[in-house]
């Protein structure tokens, strides 16, 4: 059964399904995400708990939906340049919406006390982007663009540890300028050795 079918495969509303992933949003933005309980999130969106049971198996597989929904998946770019690459890598862990700052950090802040939320935010949310970027970087090597001593799993981490740095301990997002830097100034002189 999918995340959004019901037990007789018929699809689900797309109304409530939004109306749902609002309310989770919000009540992680009022009271963070240990507070937010699927009772409360049922009754913000005007729904009964069993709705949101349909659609997600627990409250930690709502809350990762609720953080996705305000992020558009990764596509791995292939622009033709290394570093045109790179920076659609790092414009995507930029992002200024301040509502999406709000719960990503709240998120990622309760991840030490819940490994089933750890987990889940990391297959989820974490793991796809850093995919992205390690695809390019084997991409950049195996055309001999990037040296095989270049130290691409440093590199790989650098971005996402400073976007969640911004995110969790400053409270600020993670911005285009910041992400560009972060390229010409950083990522690329590591990997070109220059």
């Amino acid at each position: 059964m999918s995340e959004h079918e019901t037990a007789t495969g018929r699809p689900q509303d797309p109304a409530i399904d939004h109306a749902i992933l609002r309310a989770t949003q919000d009540l992680v933005i009022e009271r963070g995400v240990a507070a937010t309980t699927v009772d409360a999130v049922a009754r913000a969106a005007g729904s009964g708990k069993a709705a949101v049971y349909r659609r997600w198996r627990s409250k930690n597989a709502l809350v990762v939906a609720a953080v996705r929904d305000l992020y558009d998946p990764p596509e791995t770019p292939d622009t033709g340049s290394l570093r045109d690459d790179l920076i659609a890598c790092a414009r995507h862990y930029a992002n200024d919406d301040h509502r999406a700052l709000l719960i990503l950090g709240s998120v990622l802040s309760e991840l030490g006390n819940d490994d089933e939320l750890a987990r889940a935010a990391y297959e989820a949310i974490g793991s796809p982007p850093a995919r992205m970027l390690e695809a390019v970087l084997e991409r950049w090597t195996s055309a001999d663009v990037i040296p095989p001593t270049a130290p691409t799993g440093l590199v790989a981490s650098v971005l996402p540890s400073i976007a969640f740095t911004n995110v969790v301990l400053r409270r600020e997002t993670f911005d285009a300028a910041t992400a560009l830097d972060l390229v010409d100034r950083v990522m690329l002189p590591a990997l070109l050795g220059s």
